[in-house]
Order: C-alpha cells, then sequence, then structure tokens
C-alpha cells in the first residue's frame, strides 16, 4: 500500500515542482495570470459547446451533468455529453478523464448507455430525440 501511495504522489511532486520554478522564473502575479489563462481556455473549447448543448436541451446547468447522481435527467445528460464529445468533436476516452476527473470506467458506461440504446420504448425515443437536439445544436455552432 505504500508502494502505490508513493506512486499516487509523484504527479502532485512534480507539480509543484513545476509551479515552484515557474513561481521562482516569472513571479506570483504572471503565474496567477498564465493559471487562469489556461483555465479560461479549458473552459472555452469545444467540450464547452457540447456541454451548452446537453445544458439546453436537458433544462439543467452543467453542475448537474458533471454532478454524482445516477438518476434521469443527469444520467442520461452525462451519457450524450461523452457521447457527442467522443463521436462529434473527437475527444478520446482517456481526455474526457482528464477534464472531468472521473474515472475510466464512469465514462465508458456513460458512453455505453448511448452506444447500447435501442429505440424501442417510449423512453429510449425521447432519449434519441435529445441527442438529436444536441447534435444540432452543435452543428450549427460548429459545422462538420
Amino acid at each position: 500500500m505504500t508502494r502505490q501511495r508513493k506512486i499516487e504522489t509523484k504527479p502532485i511532486e512534480q507539480l509543484f515542482s513545476a509551479l515552484s520554478e515557474t513561481l521562482n522564473e516569472i513571479g506570483y502575479m504572471r503565474t496567477i495570470h498564465l493559471l487562469r489563462k489556461g483555465q479560461e481556455n479549458v473552459w472555452n473549447s469545444d467540450l464547452k459547446l457540447a456541454t451548452d448543448a446537453v445544458c439546453k436541451v436537458f433544462n439543467i446547468s452543467p453542475d448537474v451533468v458533471f454532478g454524482k447522481s445516477r438518476k434521469y435527467p443527469r444520467k442520461y445528460a452525462f451519457a450524450i455529453w461523452v457521447y457527442l464529445s467522443y463521436t462529434k468533436l473527437n475527444y478520446t476516452l482517456p481526455d474526457l478523464v482528464n477534464y472531468t476527473h472521473k474515472s475510466l470506467s464512469t465514462i465508458s458506461k456513460a458512453k455505453g448507455t448511448i452506444d447500447n440504446r435501442r429505440n424501442t420504448t417510449a423512453f429510449e425515443k425521447k432519449i434519441n430525440d435529445k441527442l438529436d437536439e444536441c447534435i444540432t445544436i452543435i452543428n450549427e455552432i460548429k459545422p462538420e
């Protein structure tokens, strides 16, 4: 167990080392500025387009989409977000793991929820309609 804990701290040590070097080289205020600028780039990426589309169609906030609930609408909103990010925006599942800080199995399971749907029940048709609405919104903003 101590070996695994040691492995987990390695990236944290590297992060703090890089942060320390940056602070020494460019100073506190410029480091903060760079960190904020990087954060803006993440939230202004095309993943935000998928988030906005899903939030609009399901009429929920991003906090709900990326929350922990396993119930409708969050479960299907998150699954559609993963599916769109993977199929329409060409992100890999590990990319989505890094973006959401969720496990690979959670991301894979969410994608599978949409991949394995059948158009047999009224509920599944409703989910397919919501997926189609999201695709339409993304295509309007970012044509293929």
